[in-house]
């Protein structure tokens, strides 16, 4: 049965005009089969996304050079999620992914033999086994372990070392929910000389997020999840007194300001390999080539529904929902692996067997979260209601 859920209602300045006449409307801002509660896997896409796409198609395909280098969405995205971290425009890189933009910085940094890493065992796991590698090449990289639900911001502060250059964590893990103080945590590891990156896909769009407030160094999201885009694309935040640290790692065409060939007719004598000039800004130091343009429609047209229905109201209507589920499932024997309070978009729980003893059951239902062999992970957004969530608890319920 194909079950469309209500956006929210009265959303209207900076929507596509489609997008904001069908949330004037009532119209139906999303529509998927069944309950779905696993935004943190992937958003669903939007009718405002839809529209974009839609629209980004239809131009390439009425005229091959709509979009290209000087009349593309690159601009209006990043301005969007720049206003939504309270950051500036050219502060912001586009990248194709969270863990590209890690990789990047890292590389930047020149993390390596003195020049090391902490970071905990709830971040990513793509990311954990970056710096595993990392630390195969000689780079002190230490993992912070959780004290029951949490890191504990005192164990963090012990493992920063002389020879630590980078704190690296994700904002809202995406294991558990555990979310961090970011000011806190960059407090304490600019204090110790070190200083911090935050993968923020978890928690952008659902949670609100200030970088200057927070004075974080770096930070990068996916538009995928929270930021209800699509695949392909992601921002890359650095802060502006802190990239004269980084070295530039990859060149391409996205990085030059002005080039001149001398080999063609006509053209002045020169060097063979022709001159050119690289920008010097976020931009100018992480983007090489074409980035994925029909990804950015989408996601300037998810960030306009995003500002207009504000970060504030979406946290508010969401926290409800998952004060019943950490009320409701540990009476059902589910161990609570988020922090009871916690504003994030993710509440995740432990269950021995947990997706031999569920999988069937929820699949049979059409009611979608995360299961893993020992825990599962529920993440509700905008569209859900207190009855997914009751239905959720019901199958979860049912004697095995």
């Amino acid at each position: 049965m194909d079950v469309s859920r209500r956006g929210v209602l009265g959303v209207a300045g900076g929507l596509l005009p489609a997008a904001a006449a069908a949330a004037e409307s009532g119209a139906e801002s999303f529509s998927f089969d069944g309950v779905y509660l696993d935004a943190a896997f992937t958003h669903p896409v939007g009718v405002f996304a839809q529209v974009a796409a839609v629209r980004y198609v239809e131009a390439r395909r009425r005229d091959p050079q709509a979009v290209g280098p000087r009349s593309n969405p690159r601009r209006g995205a990043v301005e969007r999620f720049a206003r939504l971290i309270n950051a500036a425009p050219a502060d912001i890189a586009v990248v194709p992914s969270t863990l590209v933009g890690e990789n990047l910085l890292n590389a930047a940094l020149r993390i390596g033999p003195g020049a090391g890493v902490v970071t905990d065992a709830l971040h990513y796991d793509g990311s954990l086994a970056l710096y595993g590698e990392l630390r195969r090449r000689g780079a002190p990289v230490t993992v912070v372990r959780p004290r029951g639900d949490r890191i504990d911001l005192a164990d963090v502060r012990a493992a920063i070392t002389r020879d630590t250059r980078l704190v690296a964590v994700s904002l809202v893990s995406g294991v558990t929910g555990f979310t961090y103080d970011l000011a806190e945590l960059c407090a304490l590891a600019h204090g110790r000389g070190a200083l911090v990156y935050a993968d923020i896909i978890q928690a952008a769009g659902a949670t609100p997020i200030d970088v200057k407030a927070s004075g974080v160094d770096f930070a990068a999201c996916g538009t995928y999840k929270w930021l209800m885009g699509d695949f392909g694309t992601a921002f890359l935040y650095v802060r502006p007194d802190r990239l004269d640290r980084l070295r530039r790692v990859e060149v391409g065409w996205r990085q030059v300001t002005r080039q001149q060939s001398h080999v063609l007719p006509f053209e002045t004598a020169g060097p063979a390999l022709g001159e050119y000039e690289l920008a010097d800004s976020p931009a100018g130091r992480f983007e090489v080539s074409t980035p994925a343009w029909g990804a950015l429609a989408v996601a300037q047209a998810s960030l306009d529904y995003i500002l207009a229905l504000g970060v504030e109201t979406i946290a508010r209507r969401r926290q409800p929902l998952i004060d019943h589920l950490q009320d409701a499932l540990p009476a059902l024997g589910f161990e609570p692996l988020t922090p009871r309070g916690a504003r994030g978009p993710i509440v995740a729980f432990a269950m021995r067997d947990a997706a031999t003893r569920f999988d069937g059951r929820l699949k049979a239902a059409g009611v979608r979260i995360s299961t893993y062999p020992h825990r599962i992970r529920i993440s509700p957004s905008v569209y859900n209601t207190a009855e997914d969530v009751t239905r959720l608890v019901e199958l979860l319920e049912a004697p095995s």
